[in-house]
């Protein structure tokens, strides 16, 4: 099911926003301009999703719903101090959040003058759906970094859960390596089968040219131990440790994974995929969540790089996604009132943009104007 559009009201900078969601949505701009709120925004509700279905288990549809959410700790959503939570030049005490897609819509109030209690109204359960651990996956821009060996988690695994920081992708690798990819257009072109683990590795080739990688269990210590090769011509490397290695190919592992895995009718949110990066491989993760999102997983990736954008505006253009799939925004802030502004932009069939924002991956052209003048 996709999610069509999200409207936010009084939450931090977002005092009035609506969102229209594509299957890959594109959410840039200046720091500390709501990006990240929006994000949390889902997160907050995915954090009380089990609660939610809980309540509404058995009710199609309910008018009003109410319930009572620790808004400074959980495994999703961590937002502090409740003082800071709403819009600061608010009238309103509560902070409001809408879903809807097609034929559902779904509202939620957290009346936060109290207790931030959450209330539901007017909604249709089925809109919750996209928070099951079976579809849902957010990986946040604090990622695992290159360590000597990684935790091992069986229950995870189960739960197809590679983590936060996808800390837990070494295991996941070492588990379902054999694993057929849910979409088998992910599958990279120098790759023979349609397996996670090979694949895995010839995407991480896009980032460092012949690399392998391996990922060996150790159950008795719960740890996963990592190691990438280099294949070249008739030759192997021997393994080596992510310690060894580029920082780049360990911290974009569990971007890859986290997209080769996903099934169509997935929900992936990815903060900066483009971290640790050359050029070329943020073209590329560009590229891989153009096909994941043109077969049916919806994205939303929060990213600062003209890199990535430029390719998927390629990826528009050789037909890899349909411009209707995706949406950019632009977030900025209003002087007057440090509230968030999203201007959005579109990529047309020829990987052409529209309209660009003042602020919009404009800097090449602002420096290279001082150069010139």
């Amino acid at each position: 099911m996709k999610l069509k559009n999200i409207k936010i009201k009084n939450f931090k900078s977002l005092k009035n926003i609506d969102i229209n969601l594509e299957y890959l949505t594109l959410i840039t701009g200046v720091n500390s301009s709501g990006k990240s709120s929006l994000i949390q925004a889902l997160l907050l509700l995915k954090e009380n999703t089990s609660i939610l279905n809980l309540i509404s288990q058995g009710y199609k549809q309910f008018e009003e719903i109410g319930i009572n959410t620790n808004l400074n700790s959980g495994k999703y959503a961590i937002l502090g101090y409740k003082k800071y939570l709403l819009t600061y030049d608010s009238t309103d005490d509560n902070i409001n959040f809408e879903l809807s897609n097609d034929d559902n819509t779904f509202n939620i109030v957290i009346q936060s003058k109290e207790n931030f209690d959450m209330k539901l109204s007017n909604g249709n359960s089925k809109l919750l759906d996209i928070f099951d651990d079976n579809i849902f996956c957010y990986l946040n821009t604090d990622r695992a970094s290159p360590a000597n060996d990684y935790p091992l988690s069986k229950d995870n695994i189960d739960k197809n859960f590679i983590g936060l920081k996808g800390e837990y992708t070494a295991h996941y690798l070492a588990e379902r390596k054999h694993e057929i990819l849910p979409i088998k257009q992910l599958k990279h072109p120098d790759s023979i089968t349609e397996q996670l683990l090979e694949n895995t590795s010839h995407w991480l080739g896009e980032i460092s040219s012949s690399v392998s990688i391996s990922a060996t269990p150790y159950p008795e210590i719960q740890r996963v131990f990592l190691a990438y090769q280099y294949i070249f011509g008739e030759n192997t490397t021997a393994g080596f440790s992510p310690l060894n290695v580029g920082f780049g190919l360990t911290y974009v592992l569990p971007v890859i994974v986290a997209i080769l895995k996903a099934k169509p009718g997935d929900f992936v949110i990815i903060e900066n995929p483009e971290s640790h990066l050359h050029p070329k491989g943020q073209s590329k993760i560009a590229e891989l969540c153009a096909i994941a999102a043109h077969h049916g997983v919806q994205m939303i990736v929060e990213t600062h790089s003209d890199h990535f954008l430029n390719g998927l505006r390629v990826a528009t253009k050789n037909k890899i996604i349909n411009p209707k799939e995706s949406q950019i925004y632009y977030f900025d802030i209003e002087k007057d009132s440090l509230n968030t502004l999203a201007h959005p932009v579109n990529i047309d069939e020829k990987g052409k943009i529209d309209n660009w924002p003042i602020g919009f991956f404009d800097e090449w052209d602002n420096q290279l104007d001082k150069l010139l003048w």
